[in-house]
């Protein structure tokens, strides 16, 4: 009985280039399409809309206990609110900032003090409401005192009309591009995201 004769065939130099080459091709489109560098900067950035936001929801809250009374929107020793005899003041409140200030803010300071009241970061006197404050501790930047890259949060007060305004700078381009580009807060910054009562008092273009 005749056997039946098989050949065996490998692969060819040539299929094999084929083959890595498409391989590399898929493993390029999937890396870009996953972007793990941006996917971690958009985690922050969500970090940071919910922290403005339980920030700004905290704030609506005192401001509703004490409808009253007078609310204190800045009880800080030096800085004051807009029309509480000083300027339209700024505090900085999760950063070291190492190199740059953008124009219009009056004091700086560090991620140290994250205390409610009137001597933390965002000093409005929530610890003295009626019912107390609703957060405990004022939320930090996600990128904490990493001096490398210039990310913070920072807050702003008008007494006399009782606003208020928070905002963070944003780093991914999602939150940038999807989110700011058409001023989907209502704000007049296009890099960063506001929330609040007043979105004019902090200064834009920074």
């Amino acid at each position: 009985m005749q056997k039946a004769l098989y050949r065996e065939r490998g692969f060819t130099l040539i299929e094999l280039v084929v083959t890595i080459a498409v391989l590399a091709i898929i493993i390029a489109i999937v890396a870009v399409a996953i972007n793990p560098a941006e996917q971690v900067s958009r985690a922050r950035d969500a970090k940071r809309v919910a922290d403005l936001s339980g920030m700004s929801t905290a704030w609506n809250l005192y401001l509703a206990q004490t409808v009253a009374s007078t609310p204190d929107l800045s009880g800080h020793a030096t800085y004051t609110c807009k029309d509480e005899g000083g300027s339209n003041n700024a505090y900085f409140i999760a950063r070291l900032l190492t190199t740059s200030t953008p124009t219009g803010f009056d004091i700086v300071v560090t991620s140290a003090n994250q205390a409610i009241g009137a001597s933390g970061l965002a000093p409005a006197r929530l610890d003295a409401g009626s019912g107390g404050s609703s957060i405990a501790v004022l939320p930090a930047d996600p990128l904490g005192t990493d001096t490398t890259e210039e990310y913070w949060y920072a807050y702003a007060c008008d007494q006399s009309t009782k606003k208020f305004e928070f905002t963070a700078r944003l780093e991914s381009t999602f939150f940038l591009q999807e989110l700011k580009s058409a001023q989907r807060d209502g704000g007049n910054s296009t890099s960063t995201y506001e929330t609040g009562t007043d979105l004019t008092l902090i200064p834009g273009g920074y």
